[in-house]
């Protein structure tokens, strides 16, 4: 299975008519681009990197340096907000996991997708995961659902935590 079609399904399937998303790690924009597509969205992609918030506003999206600890973003702002492939680099991710429930509405959608703890270096296990997210999430979540996928590079999750 494809992680990124199932992201971008639960992130179609958590929008209601117009929708304000995030796009937290937006890397080099691909999954912005395809996001900010969507009929009725209006997108903001974040990253750490200058460099990414540059390659990512080359594709014609609002893309913004922020750190998803500290983000600059008013209380209950968003509809939904996606983290593909990042909240594993994040050094404080309660802190993190606090902002993203900060900026969602009520009744919004956190959508993330990680890969697993196999094969990770030991200091990289027990940080968030496949294997760890659930717990994670249902500090600041009460409707959390996984989806658990094969793929090609190793097993990967997709997270919709409400």
């Amino acid at each position: 299975m494809d992680a990124t079609r199932e992201a971008f399904k639960a992130i179609d399937r958590a929008m209601t008519g117009d929708s304000r998303v995030l796009e937290v790690g937006c890397g080099a924009g691909e999954m912005a681009e395809r996001i900010d597509a969507l009929p009725g969205v209006s997108l903001v992609a974040t990253d750490y990197s200058d460099d990414c918030v540059e390659e990512t506003a080359a594709r014609g999206v609002d893309a913004r340096q922020a750190d998803i600890c500290y983000l600059p973003f008013d209380p209950e702002s968003f509809d939904v907000v996606y983290a593909g492939w990042m909240l594993d680099h994040v050094r404080d991710i309660d802190r993190a996991l606090a902002e993203v429930r900060r900026v969602l509405r009520p009744g919004g959608t956190f959508v993330a997708v990680t890969g697993g703890d196999v094969g990770a270096p030991e200091g990289r296990r027990h940080r968030f995961s496949g294997e760890t997210g659930e717990r994670m999430l249902s500090r600041r979540f009460s409707d959390v659902r996984r989806q658990d996928l094969e793929t090609a590079t190793g097993d990967v999750t997709v997270f919709e935590a409400r």
